[in-house]
């Protein structure tokens, strides 16, 4: 008799209240599933349940017991279910929030191909620049640049990035260019509203430098285009200031103090990572991925 036939058998009787209607239930005698339940115990060393001859109830730990016993074979039922379908094609729509700029460079240039590889499979793609609830707005993924995220979240590299401080040449043609990154200081510094705090800087050996903004912006896009307009200083991630520093409209100043590279990760709900529609976008995204 194995250990999981044993707290089914528990289970049993709890739910029947009483071994006789567990065991007509479970098509067993009564004194087999007694034997069963006596085994659970002595396998525990705790007595699970209490025994008289009008009344059956479980004991303090019996009820802790019984709990932890249900999670865990409803998870298990849920796993078997879950690998049943993933061996069906994913259907249904997968919700995904990213940042603008970081769909747009990584994750739609290899959209169409996932698509084609599965075309039951319906996306939708929120852009926003913050961190929601997935299970208050039932999103299935975000994507991320280290970002802090609740215990119940499980992540995957997916790509690197790196901030660039940079201003336009008309601004430092007009203020000059700091030298260090104390100088920052002296400088008009364009923020993000949701960055916490906001007026700080941080550089290489995580060096930190405190500013005073003039402008607050929650769209790292107006961010750029503000510094293009010669505003001042601004810091974003490359893969948004890639164009304009090609094109020379933007600066990158103090680049030798500037921060290591970052990871951007893929996060997930662990509860949800059997959904197959989830477990084939991970996999897609995290296995041969050219933006590692």
């Amino acid at each position: 008799m194995s250990k999981l036939e044993r707290i089914h058998a528990f289970m049993a009787v709890v739910e029947q209240n009483g071994f006789a209607a567990a065991a007509r239930k479970e098509g067993v005698s009564t004194a087999a599933m007694s034997r069963q339940v006596a085994r659970l115990e002595s396998d525990l060393k705790a007595e699970l349940l209490q025994r008289t001859t009008r009344q059956l109830s479980l004991t303090e730990i019996g009820a802790e017991y019984y709990q932890h016993a249900k999670k865990a074979l409803a998870e298990l039922a849920e796993a078997e279910i879950a690998i049943s379908d993933s061996r069906s094609e994913p259907t249904g729509i997968l919700s995904i929030t990213s940042s603008r700029y970081f769909a747009i460079k990584y994750l739609l240039p290899r959209l169409p191909e996932f698509m084609a590889l599965n075309p039951k499979l319906k996306i939708k793609v929120e852009l926003a620049e913050r961190f929601p609830d997935l299970t208050l707005e039932n999103i299935d993924l975000i994507f991320g640049v280290s970002m802090e995220g609740p215990a119940t979240l499980i992540r995957r590299r997916v790509a690197t990035t790196r901030y660039i401080l940079c201003a336009s040449p008309a601004y430092l043609e007009k203020y000059g260019e700091p030298r260090i990154p104390a100088d920052l200081s002296k400088y008009h510094y364009i923020t993000h509203s949701m960055r916490k705090p906001d007026n700080v800087v941080t550089f290489k050996n995580n060096k930190k430098i405190y500013v005073e903004p003039i402008l607050w912006l929650n769209d790292s896009r107006a961010m750029c285009e503000c510094a293009i307009q010669g505003m001042g200083i601004v810091k974003l991630h490359d893969y948004i200031l890639a164009a304009a520093l090609e094109k020379g409209s933007l600066v990158e100043i103090l680049p030798k103090f500037s921060e290591c590279e970052q990871p951007v990760y893929l996060y997930y709900q662990q509860s949800r990572y059997l959904q197959p529609k989830i477990r084939r976008f991970i996999d897609f995204y995290t296995s041969d991925n050219p933006t590692k």
